[in-house]
């Protein structure tokens, strides 16, 4: 049954409509028929991904097909070892990203125990528990304060109810309930007073209530189905390494054209020309690339578990590093969640800043900015007393986590008091006794309590301050006065209540309280920025990431904090209703960027800037860890789920979880997302450019008319399976850039294949191409056998390639610093290949195999001579030519 506009309705209608009995419940045999026609009342989870999707998605590769291709011509053209080769290197990336893929799904595999709860019901007259899975529309829930609400419900009876509804609505304050109101209008449903949702939480009080929707018709139910409207777009590298391979196509096919033309022109055999076009398709292919750009998000995804953040996909943590928006949600996000008084204001005009934050009772009260002794303050005394004793609400700690049990608000106080020793606790161990009480409820808004201690009573009341001040004794002056105070500590974003006493001690009895209130003082109370944030917004905007702020929250309440976090754009607000009538002016996707705080949105609000930002080309990524941000963590690029605080069906909706719940782990993740782009590039760099040698090469022999061609075709792939795959994947380890964080987010569409980034390639590639041509003109020149000057130039290009990485290491300056013993892998890869390169030169089976000869003193005189002479010269092109 989904949910009707029932909190339109008076109770008995509901009751009727909904075929229930507001005294008995359902009966047994209805709840049988319930079950059967409405279902069990749990959340659609998300589909479990197969490990055979994860193997076919690893597939799914453009490269992967184009090695595929290679090696099945090979075995056609019975050159079965290539085949064999290219076909190891297609294994090598598809179980690197299966395995590291698959561990990250294992990981994060969601349990749907959100509803998954016990719950009080009265069935077939008798109040029995249950699990909450059972639960069907028209059960009569009994609820009191603690219990989680498994289902939407219209309350029919409530005494002093009121529920925290941070997951699903963002408001950090409790909402007040009350079963007698109804409604002539529509409503958000953080102002359904008279509602109560699947997914929330007692704070206060108790209730009687009709279930009206479980599962997925409850309103937790609606919100995930959003999940499932919105769908993810290729990750930027993704996009970018398909735009690699369709130009891989282009350039195999061009270089086979070359190749031909070339052959047929100078007079050769067609099986020779086609053999050389098949050499070249396979050099120009970087058969290294996949399981390199594998093995290094796999890298920083374990470098970002370090950090706290589980990236549950691969492509997760390259998107990081091109964010260019972050969308947070406000409550428990880049706030506390944690209710915490920062100043009191007295009568007498004295005001105090209270320090610490959160429900951790550590902090001290300052007065000019100078910690105060409570016992020497007696009017700051009085005042404790009354905010202390006034509350219901109990602070607990389990291994070193303090949580409020009650209200979040009256939490505040009780903390208060612990900071400066005026715990519950002592107070009523020096004396103080509870007689009486009348709890908070949403038609008085307030709250008074009577005790007793020796002979003498106190009455204490604590509101509303135009509540308390309706019902004071002070003259006008004092009234205007208190009144001008409140205004001032509410524009801080504060909310704010009266403490004071009631000088009647019979009043609580004979309702004589009105006019009988003196207020004693105010209190302001925040929601407080963690710790953290600040530090955190500043890195981002020094990274040119912009952070804008989506929350339910009151938006007033959202631009404080705001500006207490160092947001630029704190003061340029729009509520979800300015957001909804804005849809269709002209200027609307403007001031949807221009905006830095969204307030008093819904969830499909929040999911609709995302797009709106997508649409503008930026890349978003959208934080939060309630229910209401689920549909808006999954359509976002990167979706980041509080791990700790966080609801289920976000951290299922989101692509990476913080299991600290600390917003700065989202800079270091960021960070790493950028460290992780700026060295794929590097091996992408390294690889084409690698490549190029054994192409210019290649094609430089056909020019010049010279027989034999200075490669073979297994050469080529020794050097680019076995001799460059373990520095180019020890590129992956390279350290950031200095200056990797005071970078903007490259734009999309400006990735791998711009016209600064392919101009190294083609230069670098073409000063070592040149040269390996060079040493095997030389080679046959000097005398030397074809096989011999074959096996100098092969010796070289591994060489040559190996030092060529000290000039892609590093964007600025020669790779050949102080840095390089920070990335030890590098230092042991090249020593890896230089072993493998002389195995293949000088181990008998390898000579046989690969068509290579030992080679002498004077052959490697000039192999050094030429390597080193071309490393300088690619390093001064890239001085003069500024390569980045």
């Amino acid at each position: 049954m989904a949910n009707k506009e029932y909190y339109k309705c008076e109770i008995d209608q509901v009751i009727v409509d909904i075929g229930s009995d507001g005294q008995v419940g359902l009966t047994s045999k209805e709840v049988e028929t319930r079950l059967e026609e409405y279902g069990k009342n749990v959340l659609e989870g998300g589909k479990k991904v197969s490990p055979w999707h994860i193997l076919l998605e690893k597939l799914n590769n453009i490269i992967v097909y184009l090695l595929l291709a290679a090696a099945a011509i090979s075995f056609a053209l019975g050159d079965t070892v290539e085949g064999i080769a290219v076909l190891i290197a297609v294994f090598i990336a598809v179980a690197f990203g299966f395995v590291s893929e698959l561990k990250a799904q294992k990981s994060v595999e969601s349990l749907q125990s959100m509803i998954k709860t016990k719950a009080d019901v009265v069935r077939d007259g008798q109040l029995m528990e249950i699990n909450s899975e059972d639960l069907v529309p028209g059960d009569l829930l009994s609820l009191k304060s603690g219990d989680a609400i498994s289902a939407d419900a219209r309350l029919i009876e409530s005494t002093n109810l009121a529920c925290m509804e941070a997951s699903l609505t963002g408001e950090s304050i409790a909402s007040s309930k009350d079963a007698s109101l109804t409604f002539d209008e529509d409503v958000s449903l953080g102002d359904r007073k008279n509602y109560v949702f699947a997914g929330t939480a007692v704070t206060r009080g108790n209730a009687k209530a009709i279930v009206t929707a479980t599962g997925s018709y409850s309103e937790v139910g609606q919100i995930s189905s959003l999940l499932k409207e919105t769908k993810k777009e290729a990750s930027p590298l993704n996009q970018e390494l398909d735009k690699l391979g369709r130009l891989l196509i282009g350039i195999a096919a061009l270089f086979a054209l070359i190749v031909i033309v070339i052959g047929l022109a100078t007079g050769r055999e067609l099986s020779f020309v086609l053999q050389v076009a098949l050499i070249l398709a396979i050099a120009s292919i970087p058969e290294a690339m996949p399981a390199v750009s594998t093995i290094t998000l796999a890298k920083g995804m374990s470098r970002m578990s370090e950090h706290k953040a589980l990236v549950k996909t691969l492509d997760a943590v390259e998107t990081l590093g091109s964010t260019s928006v972050i969308c947070s949600d406000k409550t428990g996000t880049l706030t506390e969640n944690q209710m915490t008084v920062e100043s009191i204001y007295l009568l007498n005009g004295q005001e105090y800043e209270v320090t610490g934050g959160g429900y951790e009772p550590t902090g001290q009260i300052l007065h000019d900015g100078t910690a105060i002794t409570v016992d020497s303050v007696e009017k700051l005394q009085q005042f404790l007393y009354a905010a202390v004793l006034n509350t219901n609400a109990t602070l607990q700690e389990e291994h070193g986590e303090y949580s409020i049990i009650g209200d979040p608000t009256e939490g505040s106080l009780i903390v208060l008091g612990d900071k400066v020793g005026y715990s519950r606790n002592r107070l009523h161990d020096e004396g103080f006794e509870r007689l009486d009480e009348i709890p908070f409820n949403s038609k008085l808004k307030y709250m008074i309590t009577l005790y007793q201690k020796g002979d003498q009573k106190y009455t204490f009341i604590k509101g509303g301050p135009d509540v308390l001040l309706d019902m004071s004794h002070h003259d006008q002056d004092t009234k205007a006065k208190i009144r001008e105070k409140n205004e001032e500590m509410a524009s801080h974003g504060w909310r704010v209540l009266a403490i004071g006493m009631i000088d009647d001690n019979e009043a609580i009895y004979n309702n004589t309280c009105d006019g009988n209130v003196r207020i004693l003082g105010l209190v302001g109370i925040i929601d407080p920025p963690r710790k953290d944030v600040m530090e955190s917004i500043r890195l981002c905007q020094r990274a040119g990431i912009r952070v804008k702020m989506i929350t339910g929250d009151h938006p007033q309440t959202a631009s404080v904090i705001a500006k207490q976090i160092g947001m630029r754009s704190y003061d340029n607000v729009m509520t979800g209703f300015e957001f909804d009538n804005s849809k269709h002016t002209q200027k609307f996707d403007h001031d949807v960027c221009r905006t830095g705080v969204f307030a008093r949105v819904s969830p499909r609000n929040k999911l609709d800037i995302v797009k709106i930002l997508q649409e503008t080309n930026e890349v978003v990524a959208m934080t939060g860890d309630g229910v209401n941000d689920a549909p808006a963590l999954n359509g976002a690029d990167i979706g980041i789920a509080m791990g700790v605080r966080g609801t289920e069906v976000a951290r299922e909706a989101a692509d990476m979880i913080l299991t600290t719940d600390k917003f700065s782990t989202i800079v270091d993740a960021v960070k790493e997302g950028r460290i992780i782009f700026a060295n794929i590039r590097k091996f992408v760099y390294y690889l084409f450019s690698c490549n190029m040698v054994e192409i210019t090469s290649i094609i430089l022999s056909l020019l010049f008319l010279i027989p034999d061609l200075p490669v073979l075709p297994l050469h080529i792939l020794w050097l680019n399976l076995v001799v460059d795959i373990l520095p180019a994947m020890s590129l992956g380890f390279e350290p950031a850039e200095d200056n990797i964080m005071d970078q903007p987010p490259r734009k999309k569409g400006q990735g791998l294949l711009s016209a600064s980034f392919l101009k190294p390639i083609l230069l670098s590639g073409l000063v070592l191409g040149f040269t390996a041509f060079g040493i095997y003109a030389f080679s046959l020149h000097r005398g030397f056998s074809v096989i011999e000057a074959q096996t100098t130039t092969f010796t070289l290009m591994a060489i040559m390639q190996l030092l060529h990485i000290l000039n892609v290491r590093r964007v600025k300056v020669f790779g050949l610093d102080k840095t390089l013993l920070q990335n030890k892998s590098m230092i042991i890869a090249m020593l890896v290949a230089v072993g493998l390169q002389l195995v293949a030169i000088y181990v008998p089976l390898f000579n046989n195999v690969l068509g290579t000869v030992p080679l002498g003193v004077e052959n490697w005189i000039y192999i050094l001579t030429f390597s080193i002479t071309a490393t300088i010269i690619v390093y001064v092109l890239k001085r003069v030519f500024k390569m980045k």
